[in-house]
């Protein structure tokens, strides 16, 4: 598995509907809120697979989360574990875990609430995917520390801004357009989506790489919408 598999995995239509279901968010807010947060997901399982704190731990939750069935990831996505999903936010993210969400919430428009709800919705799959993936290196049911830590070292480049052009590519590519659905859609609606997501993309290609979980944010209110 590499970047752009990932992201069009986590980002694409079935996800995306998924975790609307699970959250009640609409799809294009799921989209935007995910695309911000990848990059300090990501950055922050790396943390986990490299530090000699937590490497084991976090290769036993890849152990045990690679069992799940994401077959169907439509059903998956909308009986997600949300507990599960908050718990390995919590591991992800740490201390920075409220500013990380504050901030992905300004930038996106979309309430802390929400935001967090598509967080912990998305996060159980992501742990699937890479425990997945480790597994696939070693030919092994147990990831080990050294799977671990290779896979994130693989699929970041060894530099973070690598990740966020990645990303941004993998949505230009495709994320945008498997996100949302076209089909069988009266002709205005599609217009209202593409105008929509594509003014999402603008914000985000200006935004993303503003994303900073060190950066203070003022709080807003928590359900603004």
């Amino acid at each position: 598995m590499d970047i752009n598999s990932l992201t069009k995995t986590l980002l694409g239509e079935e996800s995306l509907e998924g975790v609307s279901r699970a959250t009640g968010a609409s799809t294009g807010d799921v989209l935007n809120v995910l695309a911000a947060a990848l990059p300090s997901l990501l950055s922050g399982a790396n943390t986990q697979a490299t530090s000699a704190s937590t490497a084991s731990s976090f290769a036993n939750a890849l152990t045990s989360h690679a069992s799940s069935d994401t077959s169907n990831l439509l059903s998956f996505l909308t009986n997600a574990d949300l507990k599960d999903g908050n718990a390995i936010i919590s591991h992800l993210l740490g201390s920075q875990q409220t500013q990380t969400t504050q901030q992905i919430a300004q930038q996106t428009g979309v309430s802390n609430k929400k935001t967090g709800l598509i967080l912990a919705c998305i996060a159980p799959l992501l742990m699937s995917l890479l425990g997945k993936s480790s597994q696939s290196q070693t030919n092994s049911t147990n990831v080990t520390t050294s799977a671990a830590s290779s896979l994130m070292s693989s699929l970041l480049g060894g530099n973070n801004s690598s990740v966020l052009t990645s990303l941004l590519g993998s949505m230009l590519a495709s994320g945008l357009s498997s996100g949302t659905s076209t089909q069988n859609k009266p002709q205005t609606q599609q217009t209202t989506q593409q105008t929509s997501s594509l003014g999402a993309l603008g914000s985000l290609l200006g935004g993303l790489l503003d994303v900073n979980p060190n950066r203070s944010v003022p709080t807003d209110e928590e359900d603004k919408k």
